[in-house]
């Protein structure tokens, strides 16, 4: 028992932080970083989606858009996340990458808008290292020990939505989303003073599920307009925490406990719009959500509350009948700001970031898209990072449901 204590008591010593390759640090609280779209199509517009019509992208922020698209789609994608993480005391570089959703849309009939979509998406995504050095008290170039804390893991989402046109310029939509996952938490202490090592490690084991609607209207070619909002009951999760003590390999302390609790979902709603001219599309989103009912993994120095996104895109389809190679490519760019749904120390947490995406045609209704993001978050002061995203998505489409003759 004294050893346990004594390493505990390495822990509150004080210490200088360094960083190992993980992800983003700030990943650690709450759900983890919030995954709010799908697919490198809108990616490319900064997240930009609300009320942004597209043949080949399967819209999982307004289900309402689900019946646009003339084809029925498998839609395949891949995301990876490189940080460069600024402390007081240190930098390091950090990355994560791994699959961004796998998801089908079945075009059952324009003419209506029905369409209905289904498939796994990410809803959250936690993944981070740090490691710290632990000094003496008395004296600052003394080493007692270190510890490290990592974190992998998420939320992800098992979608299933539909949509219908009620009238020629009012499509309406509907989602579920099953949400389930497990995060892992783990803190190792290393003491040099009695080469001992004490190993902790939480996993959280959630489930809930959340219910969205959509409105999509659009009165002319001109301009159009969409709003969504999203809501649930309360989730669930078990929390596992373990300790075990180790001298050299052999274990001296083993102990785990388990508990169930409940912790409330967000309430999330949204509006956007969007103008056309040709090709071309301009849209704007504005984005929010309570998590303030939020209670799983929230550390002694955060504070959850409101998170809010606003974001502009712009979009040039791919020309149908391309004279040059240039054309027969899509574009896609976007600028956001974010304020995350907690508070470090008080202060607020936010995100600027740019995109740029690309799709090139992979024959009458295949596509491939690539997604570029850049940007910073963090605090006014305190821990910062930049980052910089790339993602892929391989969509394929062909048309499976046809009108049939009428006499």
């Amino acid at each position: 028992m004294m050893r346990i204590l004594a390493l505990l008591a390495l822990v509150l010593a004080p210490y200088s932080l360094l960083f190992s390759q993980g992800g983003s640090n700030y990943s650690t609280v709450g759900l983890g970083d919030l995954r709010l779209s799908s697919g490198a199509l809108y990616d490319g517009m900064a997240g930009t989606s609300i009320a942004m019509p597209n043949d080949h992208g399967i819209n999982t922020v307004n289900p309402a858009l689900l019946g646009i698209s003339p084809f029925t789609r498998l839609q395949a994608s891949y995301r990876f996340s490189q940080h460069q993480i600024t402390a007081r005391d240190g930098s390091a570089s950090q990355y994560n990458s791994g699959v961004d959703g796998l998801l089908g849309l079945f075009s059952i009939d324009t003419s209506m808008g029905l369409g209905v979509s289904f498939g796994v998406v990410p809803y959250s995504r936690t993944s981070y290292a740090v490691e710290r050095t632990i000094g003496s008290a008395k004296d600052s170039n003394s080493v007692l020990g270190k510890s490290s804390q990592t974190g992998s893991g998420g939320v992800s989402s098992i979608h299933l939505g539909v949509s219908t046109r009620l009238m020629s310029s009012l499509y309406v939509g509907a989602s579920a989303n099953v949400l389930f996952g497990l995060t892992t938490h783990k803190e190792e202490v290393t003491s040099a003073v009695y080469s001992e090592r004490l190993q902790t490690l939480r996993n959280y084991d959630f489930r809930g599920t959340l219910l969205r609607a959509g409105l999509y209207f659009q009165p002319n070619t001109s301009w159009s307009a969409g709003a969504f909002i999203s809501s649930g009951a309360d989730a669930s999760y078990t929390v596992t925490r373990s300790m075990v003590g180790y001298v050299g390999t052999a274990s001296y302390f083993d102990s785990t406990t388990s508990a169930s609790y409940t912790t409330g979902l967000p309430l999330s709603y949204g509006v956007g719009v969007s103008f056309h001219a040709g090709r071309t599309t301009l849209g704007a989103d504005i984005e929010s959500a309570d998590m303030s009912k939020v209670t799983m993994n929230v550390p002694q120095w955060a504070t959850l509350g409101q998170f809010t996104r606003v974001s502009i895109g712009l979009s040039q389809t791919a020309a149908g009948y391309a004279p040059t190679f240039f054309d027969k490519l899509g574009y896609r760019a976007g600028l956001a700001y974010q304020r995350q749904y907690y508070q470090a120390n008080g202060l607020d947490v936010v995100e600027y970031f740019g995109s740029f995406g690309i799709d090139f045609p992979v024959g009458s209704a295949a596509t491939v898209d690539l997604a570029l993001q850049g940007g910073w978050r963090g605090p006014s002061s305190g821990l910062s990072e930049y980052f910089g995203r790339f993602m892929t998505s391989i969509s394929i489409g062909e048309v499976w449901f046809k009108r049939f003759a009428r006499e």
